[in-house]
């Protein structure tokens, strides 16, 4: 799959930040990597990531595993639904953020079209785009996204702009 025909994935603000706080209760009592699946609605064009599924990992502080069952129980949430997986983030304990080896391997999103988002410290300053890595899988492989903004928004998940009288 080209780039140019890959969807644009949007998340908002709120749920890539609720993305980060995930990520970041794999190391509350060890030093861990986490990881979080976005499932969402899809076009050609376009998707949404609209739901947040944390899979039961094996994780360390330097990768994370999944078998075969926990991954069926995670796709489970959105049987039924008109939902579909489009991606993970997943942490890294320290600023680097490069899809290892292993993380090309054992990746559960591993087709053409999956995002992977790689979030720095184990996501306990938050989510942001310009600290994290973000790859695609295109042509068989996880590829590391130059232009993000071809690839990802994080968007407001609302805006506010009443007029408020301070005096009221």
């Amino acid at each position: 799959m080209k780039t140019d025909q890959m969807p644009l994935v949007y998340i908002t603000n709120e749920v890539a930040q609720d993305t980060a706080r995930l990520l970041d209760s794999f190391a509350r009592t060890r030093p861990s990597e986490g990881v979080v699946y976005w499932f969402g609605i899809e076009d050609r064009s376009a998707a949404v990531v609209t739901t947040l599924v944390v899979p039961n990992a094996d994780t360390t502080g330097g990768s994370i595993a999944t078998t075969p069952e926990v991954n069926a129980e995670a796709m489970g949430v959105i049987v039924g639904t008109s939902l579909v997986y489009l991606g993970q983030a997943h942490s890294h304990p320290g600023p680097h953020v490069k899809h290892s080896c292993f993380d090309d391997a054992h990746t559960f999103a591993r087709f053409d079209g999956a995002i992977s988002v790689v979030v720095p410290w184990f996501g306990r300053y938050g989510l942001s785009l310009d600290e994290c890595g973000i790859y695609r899988h295109m042509d068989g492989r996880f590829r590391e996204v130059r232009n993000v903004a071809s690839h990802l928004h994080i968007i407001p998940g609302f805006a506010d702009f009443r007029s408020i009288d301070p005096k009221d």
